[in-house]
């Protein structure tokens, strides 16, 4: 079949057409490779572009001397709709070659909203969804991201799930698909690997990881369209010693490792070099971590003519400090992450700042000539009161009395995620998020607040913790076209009301409050957080107690101890994990 003459047909008939021509500069086709992989973004070209963990694979891929890595996203609407009338299939950017002709197609899982655009992608690709339903003639589907971390929702669909740090095991994984046999033979051999879980096979699967900070893509691929973030990017760092009992991120990466200043001016170097970026984003959970800040935000000014910056920062000088640092004399805004307004609530949540320190950060960001802040809130965190949502309404209105010109605020409801201590938390009702909501509507006139549809949360809470039941649901929402439910323009909360309903869902029972006893669908996987220091730290968390950085001293997360690495910021091995304490929660041990 040839994609591209089809292509010409179609191409003036949809928005943006450049999303899908492929031969971006620096993209990549080898030919005569003995294994062919293509990676899929379930998501549009703009928003897969910005992704970096499928640039590091792209790169670690094509860089192998026996296999070869080509990418593909999910079409928009409108470019499905033509692609169906000229039965163009899904096809890959690098040679148009339609994705049920390769031997392995990725899925990278960034977020639970998109498992239907993942069902969406095979669909458009002519291969059936159920994995049983595979023969030896289908590539074999495999997945990676975050979200694997709880593999149950889509059991029924991949093959086999990367649990960790993919760019050794993405190796290990295709030198194995290309020994031959059949497709049993394969995954049974795949599922030897540490960080795979094969459905069907596998009962337990435990975190990959590297131990040090991989080499990084330089010559990175150059869209030819405006996309989400269109820089160059250098991971600094990779993990977060915080321990935020909210964030996922925050528990799933530990532990902590980091380039060296130098590397990260080198890298910048080469990116600019060979992608002509004039701007770069230093990518990490929490830049201001890094051991070598104060080097790298001195070096970095050796870099003319290029801008940098950095992810939501925290609320603190030091943070400002770099944002300052890297910025140049682009003052035009800067976006910060309080989560909670109240002092109590932020020790809830182990935030680890104070009221004074945020404020003593906004008011270095307004003398440094800042005039634009955007803060980030959740509403329904656990033990949250009216008094703490009312205080995020009064921190606005002083922010707003700072003298700061644009003031906006995003207000999202909390959504309790695996493998984190408030994986035990209840999640609020929509209707009780909405009423929170009103509580502060009077600070509107001192902020532009964004409050999220409280609906999506309860889907993505759903789809986030749920068993492999929820498959049904995601298969039927993919029937009814709800696809990029994401997107707020595709988004629609009735209908996947209504396939709740139909698939009998208990709402109740999965955003209920759990108990460390209950078994998880997620406990088959080992992220190296043990569940009994989670319980823990969801038990100092409903007492207000916070726990300090492991910069400061092993906490008994058990991530070092059982990796075997050395705690890379506090420069020494860390003691063993509180397995007494875990023992007294637990009776067992967990």
């Amino acid at each position: 079949m040839n994609v591209l003459k089809k292509l010409v047909n179609v191409l003036d008939k949809v928005q943006k057409p450049s999303r899908y021509i492929g031969g971006e500069y620096n993209s990549v086709r080898k030919k005569d490779s003995k294994i062919n992989l293509c990676l899929v973004f379930p998501d549009l070209y703009d928003v897969g572009m910005s992704h970096f963990g499928m640039s590091i694979l792209y790169d670690v891929v094509n860089s192998s001397s026996f296999a070869s890595c080509e990418r593909a996203y999910l079409p928009w609407l409108d470019m499905q709709e033509e692609m169906k009338k000229e039965g163009i299939p899904l096809y890959s950017l690098e040679s148009y070659r339609p994705l049920d002709k390769f031997d392995v197609i990725g899925f990278t899982l960034q977020y639970e909203m998109s498992y239907p655009n993942v069902l969406r992608a095979l669909k458009l690709a002519n291969i059936p969804i159920h994995r049983n339903e595979r023969d030896d003639t289908y590539p074999i589907v495999i997945a990676g991201g975050p979200c694997t971390v709880n593999p149950a929702p889509m059991e029924e669909f991949i093959d086999a799930f990367f649990v960790g740090d993919g760019e050794e095991g993405i190796i290990e994984m295709l030198k194995i698909i290309n020994e031959g046999g059949n497709k049993r033979h394969k995954l049974e051999k795949l599922s030897t690997i540490q960080g795979v879980y094969v459905p069907g096979i596998s009962e337990k699967a435990s975190k990959r990881f590297v131990s040090r900070m991989p080499n990084a893509p330089t010559a990175q691929i150059v869209p030819y369209t405006n996309t989400i973030h269109d820089r160059g990017v250098v991971e600094i760092l990779r993990g977060c010693t915080h321990g935020c009992r909210f964030c996922q991120a925050g528990m799933i990466y530990r532990p902590v490792r980091e380039r060296s200043y130098q590397e990260i001016v080198d890298l910048s170097r080469k990116i600019v070099k060979f992608t002509g970026y004039e701007e770069i984003s230093l990518l990490s959970l929490s830049s201001a971590d890094h051991s070598q800040i104060k080097e790298l935000m001195s070096h970095l000014k050796e870099i003319k003519n290029v801008s940098f910056s950095i992810p939501s920062t925290r609320v603190d000088a030091l943070s400002v400090e770099l944002a300052n640092a890297v910025s140049g004399v682009r003052k035009s805004g800067i976006t910060l992450a309080p989560e909670a307004g109240s002092q109590r609530l932020m020790d809830v949540i182990n935030k680890g700042i104070t009221e004074e320190q945020i404020f003593e950060a906004l008011k270095h960001a307004k003398n440094s000539g800042w005039s634009r802040i955007k803060l980030y809130f959740m509403l329904g965190l656990p033990t949250e009161s009216d008094e703490d949502v009312m205080a995020i309404g009064e921190m606005l209105q002083k922010v707003k009395k700072m003298g700061f010109k644009n003031v906006s605020a995003t207000l999202g409801v909390f959504v309790p995620k695996p493998h984190t201590p408030f994986q035990f938390a209840s999640q609020i009702e929509p209707e009780e998020a909405y009423r929170r909501y009103k509580l502060i509507s009077w600070a509107h006139k001192y902020a532009k607040i964004n409050f999220t549809d409280p609906r999506k949360a309860l889907i993505e809470g759903v789809l986030s913790r749920g068993d492999s039941s929820i498959g049904k649901v995601i298969e039927k929402a993919e029937k009814k076209n709800l696809v990029f439910p994401d997107w707020n323009e595709t988004f629609n909360p009735d209908e996947w009301m209504k396939i709740f309903e139909e698939e009998n869902v208990n709402l109740k029972r999965i955003s209920a409050s759990k108990d460390v006893k209950d078994v998880f669908p997620w406990d088959k996987i080992d992220v190296g957080v043990l569940k009994g220091y989670l319980w823990l730290e969801y038990q100092k968390a409903l007492k207000g107690t916070l726990t300090q950085d492991c910069r400061n001293g092993c906490t008994g997360c058990g991530v070092c101890q059982r990796f075997g690495v050395k705690n890379v910021l506090a420069g020494r091995k860390a003691p063993d994990p509180l397995k007494v304490s875990v023992e007294k929660v637990s009776g067992e041990g967990i």
